[in-house]
């Protein structure tokens, strides 16, 4: 008798749609991810605003001043507030937390943990440690980010009262400045390297005339110097990386670096932005500054190199072969003798650029892909600088 296959041909029918539909479903597309934030200051008030782009929520939080100086801890999960003039130092914390490839998500808060050291100016964080140099007690403020939720920072003296700086490597041993007294003025001479103790590892091997500037991805740091780019590696070694010849008496005093990469960037006013080779020792012209340049950053991937010109146009450079690729306009044109408190300034996720537009009371949201405009957001005030903060993946959350 002949046996039919109907069963069988259903069963496989059963288990095909049964297989379609456990697939789990794919996620809509969003224009942002969702546990990310802005943190961004006034130029008037002492506050910040906590910023949701998706949602357009804003929590305004007040700090000690107005136009503190904002900087984010390595997990992204702090925005750091440093007001210089007022000697504070405090945290605000997303509550947005990585944890093991997915997220643990509680209530935003400003974090336990403050500081009060005299001039705090210079901040760094690396593998999840941070430090700030106060120039006015010659010490860092170090903490990881478990420590600001307990408050249990910890100041570490390091050298006598200058206007210094520090990198963080790997290894949590610190490269930082120190002043001999051989040039007057506030500027340091010369870099070290100590334990998270405080303990020196490697002395300085190389004077210069003043140190301004600093930058690190892991292995080398960078400080800028008038003879040249100071290149220190974690095992003490230093040596200098000259400038072009056209330079003259100008100097690299400002120099940016990331983790991704195994050079670096830095700026002078006199002359542009520029990349610096620490292995062919070269320094060599991405973006020449003609009183045009208004702010620069490199994106937390070391990625791309986003430069902001005068006119409102970005500039969007591949930060490894520092070749442009691509170009739009982002703001109205910056009046020529503006005050720093009248300017727009921006800030890049993964997604999208936001820059913060004081006439409209509002961040306007950009795409990265388009640059085109996607979102105007309105902030009470007059918002100043804007900082992004908790997680850019979009990744899911379990509070397990």
């Amino acid at each position: 008798m002949k046996k039919s296959l109907m069963p069988i041909v259903m069963l496989g029918l059963f288990i095909a749609g049964c297989k379609k539909n456990d697939a789990p479903p794919e996620k809509p597309v969003q224009p942002e991810a969702p546990y990310l934030r802005l943190v961004i200051t006034d130029v008037d008030k002492a506050q910040i605003t906590e910023l949701e782009p998706l949602t357009k929520k804003t929590t305004i939080y007040p700090v000690k001043a107005a136009q503190p100086s904002l900087y984010a801890t390595s997990s992204g999960q702090f925005a750091t507030i440093i007001s210089r003039a007022d000697n504070t130092v405090e945290f605000f914390n997303t509550g947005i937390e990585v944890h093991g490839g997915h997220l643990h998500v509680h209530e935003p808060e400003m974090a336990a943990q403050t500081f009060t050291e005299a001039g705090p100016t210079h901040f760094f964080s690396h593998a999840g440690l941070s430090a700030i140099f106060n120039d006015g007690t010659g010490s860092l403020s170090l903490f990881k980010d478990s420590e600001l939720e307990s408050g249990t920072g910890r100041v570490l003296p390091v050298a006598a009262p200058h206007h210094g700086a520090m990198v963080i490597f790997d290894d949590q041993t610190i490269a930082v400045t120190e002043k001999d007294g051989s040039v007057s003025g506030t500027l340091p001479e010369k870099v070290r390297i100590i334990d998270r103790f405080g303990a020196t590892l490697h002395e300085s091997t190389i004077t210069t005339t003043g140190i301004h500037g600093d930058a690190g991805n892991g292995e080398l740091a960078a400080f800028g110097a008038p003879e040249g780019v100071l290149i220190i590696q974690q095992n003490g070694t230093q040596y200098l990386v000259d400038y072009p010849a056209d330079f003259g008496t100008a100097w690299l005093g400002t120099i940016l670096g990331n983790k991704a990469l195994p050079h670096f960037f830095g700026y002078t006013a006199a002359m542009g932005l520029y990349k610096i080779d620490p292995v062919a020792k070269q320094i060599t012209l991405v973006q020449k500054n003609e009183s045009n340049i208004h702010q620069y950053m490199l994106d937390t991937e070391g990625k791309n190199l986003y430069v902001m010109m005068t006119d409102g146009q970005l500039k969007i450079y591949d930060a490894i072969t520092a070749q442009l690729k691509k170009e739009g306009k982002i703001s109205a044109a910056i009046p020529a003798g503006a005050a720093a408190t009248e300017k727009p300034y921006f800030a890049v996720s993964r997604k999208n650029v936001y820059v913060t537009d004081q006439a409209a009371g509002a961040v306007k949201m950009f795409s990265l892909e388009t640059l085109q405009e996607t979102s105007s957001i309105p902030v009470a005030g007059k918002p100043l600088r804007v900082l992004v903060v908790g997680d850019q993946e979009g990744l899911d959350v379990d509070d397990h």
